[in-house]
């Protein structure tokens, strides 16, 4: 328990990888309410943009499934903290204790996520960073999108590792956030509810810069879920796609071929496996009427028969993605979200959690494996790309490292030290790169690059006499 001056019993209830939250209970009217801390004060200029931002947000408030804050409070030790609902329960909170979510839950929450997206979009309004932690459900089992607006984003960026799970590979590289980039991170979002793991979940040993090129250089693997209907799969696919361009155009369309998927809505108690109904809340439940099955168009003459040809390719550069088959699921779903409230206060922010595992210490700067021979393929193929380190420059307590590729990757530098854990920092685009290191130590030095093409590694090169093995 947290005690501040004016605040009374703040209790923690998470800490992200920017902002800590805490509850606590308004000392004149008894009503509980969170508070999202930031790291340190915001100038005038950004308070004055975060009042424009919260106003324009305030429009916003009627919807249901969208959670704005309620004002913006300094505490006395100078720091900016949001007043906001407090909710009852976070995406992650609910998929640790469950698993992942049913498919009729999913789509249910994929309904509210994409309409709230879809009308901030209208009024003008990024979220900046969709994610399962700012994803909550209040007591009655409604999800909220919480956490909108650039401006705190802005001033307070963090680690952009940091954001691997659910942040669009142009954000990760460049801190691109628009309406784009809230695609993708409903994609992600849906793919964690529906798995349990992000689109690149972290693997044993493998540290968050290597973790990152990954992200950026390999496609999202395919959920494996047996009851998985073809047309969401295809949309949290196209949600994913590394190209902007190649996504669903707008999150209106996302919503509409949701609520496709869904049927209409209607006013039903939400329902709770593990407790009696709750009323008064809207939930999205198919027509009790059957569907009216769709009159097939008139069948086209048959041509007569052609004496066989080879098939035309495929067009390239298309863009627009076919969202599976236009079927109604069969089976009625279960009623909003299954929500389980335990009675105790909730985590809203995202945790990052990286595991580490200790690697030999030695010079070793490991290859990647050679490629398995296989059958040559019919079409030309793609030159190999090219990445080159120079000669590192020892400075004593420092080295210059510069590299040089035949096509634009993201990078990362790979140190192997004496006696030291082998380490990788991710650089993004930059070819020159200033390491500190210990004046007596030998080091191995080798840069690793990422692109739509895959992984790429340059030759180890050595300082100091050091022995580059692997």
């Amino acid at each position: 328990m947290t005690t501040l001056p004016g605040f009374d019993e703040l209790v923690p209830l998470g800490e992200g990888p920017v902002a800590a939250v805490f509850a606590s209970v308004d000392e004149q009217g008894g009503a509980a309410f969170a508070l999202k801390a930031y790291p340190g004060p915001i100038d005038r200029r950004t308070r004055s943009e975060l009042d424009t931002e919260l106003r324009g947000l305030a429009e916003l408030r009627a919807r249901g499934d969208v959670l704005v804050a309620d004002g913006v409070e300094e505490l006395p030790d100078g720091r900016c903290a949001l007043r906001m609902e407090l909710c009852a329960q976070s995406l992650p909170e609910l998929v640790g204790s469950f698993g992942p979510l049913t498919i009729p839950d999913v789509l249910a929450l994929a309904s509210a996520l994409a309409n709230a997206l879809a009308a901030a979009h209208a009024a003008g309004i990024v979220h900046g960073g969709v994610s399962a932690g700012n994803v909550l459900f209040r007591p009655s089992g409604e999800p909220v999108l919480a956490d909108f607006g650039l401006t705190l984003r802005r001033a307070f960026p963090g680690e952009v590792t940091a954001g691997v799970d659910f942040l669009a590979p142009e954000t990760l590289r460049d801190g691109t956030r628009d309406e784009r980039t809230d695609l993708y991170g409903l994609g992600a979002v849906l793919h964690f509810a529906l798995s349990g793991s992000s689109p690149h979940q972290g693997r044993p040993g493998e540290q968050v810069d290597a973790r990152l090129l990954r992200a950026l250089s390999s496609e999202v693997p395919a959920l494996e879920r047996a009851d998985l209907p073809a047309g969401l799969a295809q949309l949290v696919s196209a949600l994913l796609a590394k190209n902007p361009d190649a996504r669903p155009l707008d999150t209106a369309t996302v919503a509409a071929r949701i609520g496709a998927m869904t049927g209409p809505v209607r006013e039903q108690p939400a329902f709770d496996d593990f407790g009696a109904a709750m009323p008064g809340n809207a939930v999205r439940q198919p027509s009790s009427a059957p569907p009216t099955p769709p009159v097939p168009p008139p069948a086209p003459p048959v041509p007569p028969p052609a004496p066989p040809a080879a098939a035309p390719p495929p067009p390239r550069g298309e863009l627009l993605v076919q969202f599976g088959p236009n079927e109604r699921a069969r089976g009625k779903p279960r009623a909003g979200v299954v929500i389980a409230v335990a009675g105790v206060l909730s985590v809203l922010a995202v945790a990052a959690v990286v595991l580490l595992l200790s690697q030999p210490a030695k010079l070793d700067v490991p290859v990647a494996p050679a490629p398995v021979a296989g059958p040559v393929p019919a079409q030309p193929t793609t030159p190999p790309v090219r990445l080159e380190l120079d000669d590192p420059v020892d400075k004593g307590d420092y080295v210059e490292l510069s590299w040089r590729s035949s096509e634009p990757l993201d990078f990362a530098v790979t140190v192997a030290a004496e006696g030291q854990h082998n380490d990788t920092i991710f650089v993004q685009r930059n070819t020159e790169y200033r390491l500190r290191i210990d004046p007596v130590l030998q080091y191995c030095f080798q840069i690793q690059g990422a692109s739509s093409l895959g992984f790429h590694e340059s030759q180890a090169k050595p300082i100091r006499g050091a022995i580059c093995t692997g």
